[in-house]
């Protein structure tokens, strides 16, 4: 007699029309609760690659973004649905080019000169030249005053 009059209904949702028309306007009344978060990558700090390689993976999810700040590294683990396995992919954080900073120079040492070594070559063969001079002389006084051919 003092029953429930609507099976259907749970306490402390607003159901006007049980059983009735759709619902026109305003949210749904059956929304899923997924405690407070919203949906969308999740992030989760990790302290090597073999903790991320090793964390589980949502298989609903678009993946897991896990960056490492001790390495420098951020890696992004997601289930693909097409092989049945899960991906995994790690990323190196990298300053732009344009903020590296350029080592510095020496201070300007004189620029190569090769007119030195070209001088210091010719010497060389004229010493050289000097000296085969004189074993041809010595060669033409054995001889009998003719140099010997080769």
């Amino acid at each position: 007699m003092y029953g429930n009059p609507y099976p259907t209904t749970y306490p402390g949702i607003y159901q006007p029309y049980p059983g009735g028309p759709a619902q026109t306007g305003g949210q749904p009344q059956n929304q899923p609760q997924n405690g407070g978060q919203t949906a969308g990558y999740i992030c989760r700090p990790v302290t090597s690659r073999e903790e991320a390689v090793a964390s589980a993976v949502d298989f609903l999810g678009p993946g897991t973004i896990m960056p490492d700040f001790s390495h420098g590294m951020i890696y992004f683990k997601r289930f693909n649905p097409n092989s049945g396995g899960a991906e995994f992919f790690d990323f190196s954080v990298q300053p732009p080019p344009q903020a590296q900073a350029q080592p510095q120079a020496a201070p300007a040492s004189p620029a190569y000169d090769a007119r030195e070594d070209i001088e210091g070559l010719r010497n060389e063969f004229a010493v050289l030249r000097g000296e085969l001079e004189e074993i041809k002389k010595a060669g033409q006084k054995r001889t009998g005053g003719k140099a010997v051919e080769q």
